[in-house]
Protein backbone atom coordinates (compact mmCIF):
# COMPACT_ATOMS: atom_id res chain seq x y z
CA UNK A 1 0.00 0.00 0.00
CA UNK A 2 1.13 3.63 -0.81
CA UNK A 3 0.52 6.80 1.37
CA UNK A 4 -3.08 8.38 1.00
CA UNK A 5 -4.38 9.72 -2.34
CA UNK A 6 -4.61 13.29 -2.66
CA UNK A 7 -7.80 13.20 -3.19
CA UNK A 8 -8.70 11.68 0.18
CA UNK A 9 -6.02 14.07 1.96
CA UNK A 10 -9.10 16.65 0.71
CA UNK A 11 -12.44 14.57 1.97
CA UNK A 12 -10.47 14.89 5.24
CA UNK A 13 -10.56 18.42 5.17
CA UNK A 14 -13.86 18.62 4.54
CA UNK A 15 -14.73 15.45 7.35
CA UNK A 16 -12.92 17.80 9.59
CA UNK A 17 -15.45 20.58 8.98
CA UNK A 18 -18.70 18.68 8.47
CA UNK A 19 -21.75 19.07 10.40
CA UNK A 20 -23.55 17.79 11.97
CA UNK A 21 -21.55 14.97 13.48
CA UNK A 22 -22.03 11.29 13.91
CA UNK A 23 -23.29 10.33 17.34
CA UNK A 24 -24.22 14.05 18.76
CA UNK A 25 -26.78 12.26 20.96
CA UNK A 26 -24.08 9.92 22.76
CA UNK A 27 -24.23 6.03 22.88
CA UNK A 28 -28.08 5.66 22.93
CA UNK A 29 -30.03 2.60 24.39
CA UNK A 30 -27.46 0.81 26.85
CA UNK A 31 -30.32 -2.80 26.73
CA UNK A 32 -30.02 -1.67 23.08
CA UNK A 33 -25.89 -1.80 22.80
CA UNK A 34 -25.87 -4.85 24.66
CA UNK A 35 -28.35 -7.10 22.16
CA UNK A 36 -26.15 -5.23 19.24
CA UNK A 37 -22.78 -6.50 20.52
CA UNK A 38 -23.78 -9.85 20.89
CA UNK A 39 -24.00 -10.82 17.96
CA UNK A 40 -26.64 -12.59 15.55
CA UNK A 41 -27.24 -15.69 17.81
CA UNK A 42 -29.47 -17.92 16.84
CA UNK A 43 -29.98 -15.97 13.51
CA UNK A 44 -33.41 -17.04 11.48
CA UNK A 45 -32.91 -17.04 7.93
CA UNK A 46 -35.17 -14.37 7.22
CA UNK A 47 -38.46 -14.81 4.49
CA UNK A 48 -39.97 -12.10 2.69
CA UNK A 49 -43.51 -12.46 1.64
CA UNK A 50 -45.00 -9.16 1.40
CA UNK A 51 -43.07 -7.28 -1.32
CA UNK A 52 -44.75 -4.96 -3.08
CA UNK A 53 -43.52 -4.18 -6.81
CA UNK A 54 -44.17 -0.78 -9.06
CA UNK A 55 -44.89 -2.14 -12.83
CA UNK A 56 -41.64 -2.51 -14.76
CA UNK A 57 -40.31 0.30 -17.09
CA UNK A 58 -38.21 1.31 -19.42
CA UNK A 59 -34.93 3.24 -19.01
CA UNK A 60 -32.97 2.36 -22.29
CA UNK A 61 -31.11 -1.09 -21.62
CA UNK A 62 -32.42 -1.38 -18.45
CA UNK A 63 -35.98 -2.88 -17.43
CA UNK A 64 -36.24 -0.78 -13.55
CA UNK A 65 -39.03 -1.51 -11.04
CA UNK A 66 -39.16 -0.28 -7.69
CA UNK A 67 -39.76 -2.15 -4.44
CA UNK A 68 -40.79 -2.20 -1.08
CA UNK A 69 -41.16 -4.61 1.83
CA UNK A 70 -41.50 -4.80 5.91
CA UNK A 71 -38.38 -4.54 7.26
CA UNK A 72 -37.74 -8.46 8.42
CA UNK A 73 -34.88 -7.31 10.85
CA UNK A 74 -35.70 -8.55 14.30
CA UNK A 75 -32.90 -6.99 16.51
CA UNK A 76 -33.91 -3.69 18.04
CA UNK A 77 -36.44 -1.27 17.32
CA UNK A 78 -35.96 0.56 14.20
CA UNK A 79 -37.65 4.01 14.13
CA UNK A 80 -40.78 4.05 12.55
CA UNK A 81 -39.53 5.85 9.36
CA UNK A 82 -36.74 2.74 9.01
CA UNK A 83 -39.47 0.02 9.31
CA UNK A 84 -40.54 -0.16 6.00
CA UNK A 85 -37.47 -1.18 3.14
CA UNK A 86 -37.22 0.31 0.10
CA UNK A 87 -34.86 -1.10 -3.64
CA UNK A 88 -34.65 -0.40 -6.79
CA UNK A 89 -33.98 -3.51 -9.22
CA UNK A 90 -32.67 -2.84 -12.65
CA UNK A 91 -32.62 -6.22 -15.33
CA UNK A 92 -30.78 -6.12 -18.24
CA UNK A 93 -33.50 -5.56 -21.17
CA UNK A 94 -32.28 -8.16 -23.64
CA UNK A 95 -30.99 -11.22 -20.86
CA UNK A 96 -34.80 -13.03 -19.93
CA UNK A 97 -36.92 -12.55 -17.28
CA UNK A 98 -34.75 -14.37 -15.21
CA UNK A 99 -31.01 -13.23 -15.34
CA UNK A 100 -28.50 -13.32 -12.35
CA UNK A 101 -28.92 -10.65 -9.56
CA UNK A 102 -26.32 -8.72 -7.72
CA UNK A 103 -27.71 -7.11 -4.30
CA UNK A 104 -25.79 -3.80 -4.35
CA UNK A 105 -25.18 -2.34 -0.40
CA UNK A 106 -24.71 1.20 -0.13
CA UNK A 107 -21.60 3.39 1.24
CA UNK A 108 -21.42 5.93 3.89
CA UNK A 109 -23.70 8.83 3.11
CA UNK A 110 -24.77 7.34 -0.25
CA UNK A 111 -28.71 8.43 0.07
CA UNK A 112 -30.95 7.49 -3.00
CA UNK A 113 -29.54 5.12 -5.45
CA UNK A 114 -27.63 7.44 -8.31
CA UNK A 115 -24.13 6.29 -7.37
CA UNK A 116 -24.86 2.77 -7.83
CA UNK A 117 -27.02 2.81 -10.92
CA UNK A 118 -23.47 3.78 -12.56
CA UNK A 119 -22.21 0.30 -11.77
CA UNK A 120 -25.61 -1.49 -12.50
CA UNK A 121 -25.82 -0.08 -15.99
CA UNK A 122 -22.41 -1.15 -17.00
CA UNK A 123 -23.25 -4.71 -15.22
CA UNK A 124 -26.69 -5.23 -17.01
CA UNK A 125 -24.71 -5.05 -20.53
CA UNK A 126 -23.09 -8.16 -19.68
CA UNK A 127 -25.91 -9.50 -18.41
CA UNK A 128 -26.12 -9.21 -14.50
CA UNK A 129 -29.23 -7.53 -12.59
CA UNK A 130 -28.84 -5.35 -9.58
CA UNK A 131 -30.81 -4.71 -6.51
CA UNK A 132 -30.15 -1.36 -5.08
CA UNK A 133 -31.34 -1.31 -1.42
CA UNK A 134 -31.55 1.93 0.48
CA UNK A 135 -29.96 1.92 3.96
CA UNK A 136 -32.47 1.85 7.27
CA UNK A 137 -31.42 5.53 8.48
CA UNK A 138 -30.80 7.06 4.63
CA UNK A 139 -32.73 8.99 2.26
CA UNK A 140 -36.59 7.97 2.49
CA UNK A 141 -35.73 5.54 5.54
CA UNK A 142 -34.13 8.52 7.83
CA UNK A 143 -35.85 9.67 10.36
CA UNK A 144 -37.22 12.67 10.95
CA UNK A 145 -34.47 14.07 13.79
CA UNK A 146 -31.74 13.20 11.77
CA UNK A 147 -29.66 15.69 9.62
CA UNK A 148 -28.37 14.05 6.27
CA UNK A 149 -26.87 10.47 6.85
CA UNK A 150 -24.87 11.39 10.33
CA UNK A 151 -26.48 8.84 12.32
CA UNK A 152 -27.35 10.41 16.10
CA UNK A 153 -26.04 7.53 18.20
CA UNK A 154 -23.72 4.54 18.38
CA UNK A 155 -27.04 2.22 18.40
CA UNK A 156 -28.05 3.66 15.50
CA UNK A 157 -25.28 2.79 13.52
CA UNK A 158 -24.71 -0.90 14.98
CA UNK A 159 -28.58 -0.95 14.28
CA UNK A 160 -28.49 0.52 11.04
CA UNK A 161 -25.54 -2.29 9.63
CA UNK A 162 -27.50 -4.76 11.70
CA UNK A 163 -30.85 -4.37 9.94
CA UNK A 164 -29.28 -4.09 6.57
CA UNK A 165 -27.34 -7.25 6.76
CA UNK A 166 -30.86 -8.90 7.66
CA UNK A 167 -32.99 -7.06 4.46
CA UNK A 168 -29.64 -8.16 2.48
CA UNK A 169 -30.07 -11.66 3.23
CA UNK A 170 -34.01 -11.90 3.31
CA UNK A 171 -32.99 -10.27 -0.29
CA UNK A 172 -31.08 -12.81 -1.68
CA UNK A 173 -33.57 -15.61 -0.41
CA UNK A 174 -36.35 -13.98 -2.76
CA UNK A 175 -34.49 -13.40 -5.48
CA UNK A 176 -33.51 -17.11 -5.53
CA UNK A 177 -37.30 -17.91 -4.94
CA UNK A 178 -38.42 -15.98 -7.93
CA UNK A 179 -36.12 -18.06 -10.29
CA UNK A 180 -32.87 -16.13 -10.59
CA UNK A 181 -30.83 -18.67 -10.94
CA UNK A 182 -27.68 -16.74 -9.40
CA UNK A 183 -27.34 -14.28 -6.82
CA UNK A 184 -24.45 -12.23 -5.63
CA UNK A 185 -23.74 -9.41 -2.77
CA UNK A 186 -21.64 -6.09 -3.08
CA UNK A 187 -21.10 -3.10 -1.65
CA UNK A 188 -18.55 -0.26 -1.64
CA UNK A 189 -16.68 0.76 1.82
CA UNK A 190 -19.56 0.83 4.06
CA UNK A 191 -21.55 -1.26 2.01
CA UNK A 192 -18.98 -3.93 1.34
CA UNK A 193 -18.58 -4.46 4.80
CA UNK A 194 -21.85 -5.14 5.16
CA UNK A 195 -22.07 -7.45 2.34
CA UNK A 196 -19.12 -9.50 3.53
CA UNK A 197 -21.46 -9.81 6.78
CA UNK A 198 -24.66 -10.50 5.22
CA UNK A 199 -22.61 -13.21 2.82
CA UNK A 200 -21.68 -14.59 6.30
CA UNK A 201 -25.08 -15.12 7.05
CA UNK A 202 -26.58 -16.42 3.88
CA UNK A 203 -27.04 -20.20 3.79
CA UNK A 204 -26.73 -20.61 -0.04
CA UNK A 205 -24.02 -20.10 -2.55
CA UNK A 206 -23.49 -16.40 -3.48
CA UNK A 207 -20.89 -14.59 -4.96
CA UNK A 208 -19.53 -11.75 -2.67
CA UNK A 209 -17.58 -8.58 -3.72
CA UNK A 210 -16.53 -6.18 -0.93
CA UNK A 211 -15.16 -3.25 -2.13
CA UNK A 212 -12.91 -1.40 -0.23
CA UNK A 213 -14.43 -2.86 2.59
CA UNK A 214 -13.19 -2.83 6.73
CA UNK A 215 -13.40 -6.24 8.69
CA UNK A 216 -15.73 -3.97 10.80
CA UNK A 217 -16.42 -0.09 11.46
CA UNK A 218 -14.27 0.15 14.49
CA UNK A 219 -10.57 0.98 12.89
CA UNK A 220 -12.40 3.34 10.20
CA UNK A 221 -14.41 5.46 13.07
CA UNK A 222 -10.77 5.73 15.47
CA UNK A 223 -8.20 5.27 12.73
CA UNK A 224 -8.98 6.54 9.56
CA UNK A 225 -10.12 9.52 8.15
CA UNK A 226 -13.90 9.30 9.31
CA UNK A 227 -12.43 9.57 13.15
CA UNK A 228 -12.70 12.87 12.61
CA UNK A 229 -16.45 12.50 12.20
CA UNK A 230 -17.95 11.27 15.74
CA UNK A 231 -19.18 13.53 18.39
CA UNK A 232 -15.93 12.71 20.94
CA UNK A 233 -16.72 15.56 23.02
CA UNK A 234 -20.73 13.80 23.85
CA UNK A 235 -19.13 10.25 23.63
CA UNK A 236 -16.31 11.76 26.34
CA UNK A 237 -18.52 13.11 28.78
CA UNK A 238 -20.05 10.32 30.82
CA UNK A 239 -16.75 8.34 30.21
CA UNK A 240 -14.21 10.74 31.80
CA UNK A 241 -12.57 11.30 28.40
CA UNK A 242 -12.02 11.10 24.91
CA UNK A 243 -9.50 8.57 24.90
CA UNK A 244 -12.12 6.20 27.15
CA UNK A 245 -14.58 7.15 24.25
CA UNK A 246 -12.15 5.60 21.92
CA UNK A 247 -11.95 2.76 23.69
CA UNK A 248 -15.20 2.07 24.21
CA UNK A 249 -16.25 2.83 20.40
CA UNK A 250 -14.09 0.66 19.04
CA UNK A 251 -14.69 -2.35 21.28
CA UNK A 252 -18.53 -1.61 20.70
CA UNK A 253 -18.34 -1.90 16.97
CA UNK A 254 -15.19 -4.55 17.23
CA UNK A 255 -18.31 -6.53 18.42
CA UNK A 256 -19.80 -6.27 14.70
CA UNK A 257 -17.10 -7.86 12.90
CA UNK A 258 -17.32 -9.86 10.13
CA UNK A 259 -14.34 -11.89 11.64
CA UNK A 260 -16.77 -12.58 14.25
CA UNK A 261 -18.85 -14.70 12.32
CA UNK A 262 -17.50 -18.39 10.85
CA UNK A 263 -15.74 -18.19 7.71
CA UNK A 264 -17.70 -18.14 4.39
CA UNK A 265 -17.66 -22.19 3.38
CA UNK A 266 -16.68 -21.55 -0.01
CA UNK A 267 -14.67 -18.83 -0.11
CA UNK A 268 -13.61 -18.87 -3.44
CA UNK A 269 -16.72 -17.34 -4.06
CA UNK A 270 -15.39 -14.30 -2.79
CA UNK A 271 -13.31 -11.31 -4.67
CA UNK A 272 -12.04 -8.47 -2.30
CA UNK A 273 -11.15 -5.17 -3.74
CA UNK A 274 -8.83 -2.37 -1.98
CA UNK A 275 -7.65 1.07 -2.95
CA UNK A 276 -4.26 0.99 -3.08
CA UNK A 277 -3.90 4.30 -1.62
CA UNK A 278 -6.76 4.36 1.03
CA UNK A 279 -7.24 7.23 3.54
CA UNK A 280 -10.49 6.20 5.23
CA UNK A 281 -9.83 2.01 5.56
CA UNK A 282 -6.88 1.12 6.91
CA UNK A 283 -5.33 -1.88 5.09
CA UNK A 284 -4.93 -4.22 7.63
CA UNK A 285 -9.06 -4.11 8.02
CA UNK A 286 -9.17 -5.35 4.81
CA UNK A 287 -6.85 -8.45 4.94
CA UNK A 288 -8.09 -9.25 8.33
CA UNK A 289 -11.16 -10.04 6.37
CA UNK A 290 -8.90 -11.28 3.91
CA UNK A 291 -7.00 -13.94 6.33
CA UNK A 292 -10.31 -14.90 7.98
CA UNK A 293 -11.54 -15.99 4.71
CA UNK A 294 -8.64 -18.05 3.69
CA UNK A 295 -9.01 -19.15 -0.16
CA UNK A 296 -10.49 -15.50 -1.17
CA UNK A 297 -9.14 -13.70 -3.72
CA UNK A 298 -7.51 -9.90 -3.29
CA UNK A 299 -7.54 -7.55 -6.39
CA UNK A 300 -6.17 -3.69 -5.97
CA UNK A 301 -7.83 -0.75 -7.35
CA UNK A 302 -5.51 2.28 -8.18
CA UNK A 303 -6.29 5.72 -6.16
CA UNK A 304 -7.55 6.22 -3.04
CA UNK A 305 -10.81 5.17 -1.27
CA UNK A 306 -12.66 7.93 -3.07
CA UNK A 307 -10.98 8.18 -6.21
CA UNK A 308 -11.56 4.19 -6.87
CA UNK A 309 -14.92 3.92 -7.06
CA UNK A 310 -15.00 6.32 -9.90
CA UNK A 311 -12.28 5.76 -12.22
CA UNK A 312 -11.80 1.72 -11.45
CA UNK A 313 -15.80 0.96 -12.60
CA UNK A 314 -14.37 -1.39 -14.95
CA UNK A 315 -12.46 -3.61 -12.69
CA UNK A 316 -15.20 -3.49 -10.76
CA UNK A 317 -17.27 -4.66 -13.01
CA UNK A 318 -14.88 -7.25 -14.18
CA UNK A 319 -14.87 -8.35 -10.35
CA UNK A 320 -18.59 -8.90 -10.06
CA UNK A 321 -18.81 -10.96 -13.16
CA UNK A 322 -16.01 -13.52 -11.92
CA UNK A 323 -17.28 -13.80 -8.79
CA UNK A 324 -20.63 -14.74 -10.22
CA UNK A 325 -18.78 -17.37 -12.09
CA UNK A 326 -17.51 -18.97 -9.52
CA UNK A 327 -20.83 -19.41 -8.44
CA UNK A 328 -23.13 -22.69 -9.36
CA UNK A 329 -26.83 -21.78 -11.05
CA UNK A 330 -29.31 -22.85 -8.58
CA UNK A 331 -31.14 -25.99 -9.66
CA UNK A 332 -34.94 -25.74 -9.02
CA UNK A 333 -37.01 -28.95 -8.61
CA UNK A 334 -38.29 -30.36 -12.02
CA UNK A 335 -41.46 -30.25 -10.84
CA UNK A 336 -41.34 -26.46 -9.95
CA UNK A 337 -41.78 -23.63 -12.56
CA UNK A 338 -39.63 -20.38 -11.60
CA UNK A 339 -42.34 -17.27 -10.86
CA UNK A 340 -42.61 -15.23 -13.68
CA UNK A 341 -40.32 -12.32 -13.59
CA UNK A 342 -41.29 -8.83 -14.87
CA UNK A 343 -43.22 -8.53 -18.85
Amino acid sequence: MNGMHWLDALGARWVVARQPRFFEDGWGSSALLEKLTRGPQGFAFPELSDVRMSPPRHEGHLLVQEGRFPSPAAVGSLPAACQEARFQLLLPHEAGPLPPVCVFLASSGDEGFGLRRFIAGKLARSGVGALLLENPYYGSRRPPSQKGPAVRTVADLLLMFRATAVEATALLGWLLARGHPKVGICGYSMGGSIAAYAAALFPLPVAVIPLAAAHAAAPVFTEGVMSALPDWETLGRPLGSIEAARQRLHELLSAAATTALPPLPHPKRAIFMAARQDGFVPAASTLRLLQHWRGAELRYLSGGHLSAFVTSRGAIVRAILDAFSRVEALQLPPDEEPPPGPP
